[in-house]
């Protein structure tokens, strides 16, 4: 075998080395990507969009329907109040966004006749920091454009069915099942008042106007269930086993506030007939029978109104001549 001479070892050497250095610049040329064009952000953008406008329009769609239904049924028996009807809504609603975002994707895709597909995105710069941003921005974008149309379901949801099935089903009985006791032993200098009954959205609030109106200041209020159990202990259980009305019992101490000092002996007797009388006409309720008053007023008001054009069209349509007149009478 021919020995190679020292020099032409050092150029094999260069040449082997000048080689390996430009396959290394090459290949990393292959794999560092061309950052993407605003086109391709754009198309990548509306294609994140798209599966988060089907998502935010189901989701807003089932909770209005869902929350609706269940403040009619659940929430006229259990005395719940809409937000909590709204959040067992919105469970639903999250099952069914993840159960029809794909198809109302594919959907959307299919009607955009595959549009935003012309400027795909390789692998590599879907991992780039724009081609990232530029996802979450679509994705905000197509949840907030899919919750504003599922807002229109508010058109067809009759808003004021929930608050008149609460309201009968206060009238049907649940009015004679409140209780009201007044002591004036048990914290002396202070009146102590326990109020027991169904729990009905209004009360509490409507008996402490009351209790102000009647030139009283509280000093304690106690919110709870009959037996002393706080109502976020025992709401679950009441709901779960189904009683039809859940009693409640508040506790107020109060004070006159002319003198500073409890309520006397003989005011007490009509002061209970106050707070009686402000359990069984809570606040939302006496605004749901005031604006039923007014509808009725309007509701008289047109009567009287088509009456008056029907017998106006009747003179209309009547024409009477008398013997010896010219004229007609219309």
């Amino acid at each position: 075998m021919t020995k190679l001479g020292q020099n032409t070892k050092q150029s094999c050497y260069r040449h082997l080395t000048t080689q390996s250095k430009k396959g290394a610049e090459t290949a990393a040329a292959e794999v560092t990507p061309e950052p993407p064009t605003a086109r391709q952000l754009v198309s990548h953008a509306i294609k994140c969009a798209i599966p988060m406008i089907g998502f935010g329009f189901m989701d807003n769609t089932i909770m209005i329907h869902a929350g609706h239904y269940i403040d009619c049924t659940l929430g006229v028996k259990f005395s719940l109040s809409t937000l909590a009807a709204a959040g067992i809504g919105q469970i639903f609603s999250g099952i069914g966004g993840v159960m029809f975002g794909d198809t109302l994707e594919a959907v959307f895709r299919e009607a955009s006749g595959g549009t935003v597909h012309k400027h795909k995105l390789s692998t590599a710069q879907k991992l780039m920091r724009s081609s990232r941003i530029a996802g979450v921005v679509g994705g905000i974008i197509g949840v907030s454009v899919g919750c504003t149309l599922g807002l229109v379901n508010l058109f067809f949801v009759d808003e004021q069915k929930a608050n008149m099935l609460k309201l009968q089903a206060l009238e049907d009985g649940q009015e004679f099942e409140f209780e009201v006791e007044i002591d004036n032993a048990i914290n002396p200098g202070l009146t102590t008042v326990f109020v027991r009954g169904p729990d009905v959205d209004g009360v509490l609030a409507s008996i402490t106007a009351q209790i102000a109106s009647y030139g009283c200041s509280i000093v304690k209020l106690d919110a709870g269930f009959r037996g002393g159990d706080s109502v976020a202990d025992t709401s679950l259980q009441n709901l779960l086993s189904q009683t039809p009305a859940t009693v409640l019992e508040d506790k107020f101490i109060i004070r006159d506030r002319a003198t500073g000092r409890a309520v006397d002996n003989d005011d007490l007797d009509d002061l209970a007939r106050v707070i009686l009388a402000a359990a069984k006409d809570p606040l939302n309720t006496h605004s749901l029978k005031g604006r039923i008053e007014s509808l009725e007023i309007e509701n008289m008001a047109l009567a009287e109104r088509v009456l008056m054009l029907q017998n106006h069209l009747e003179d209309q349509q009547i024409k009477i001549i008398k013997d010896g007149d010219d004229k007609g009478k219309e």
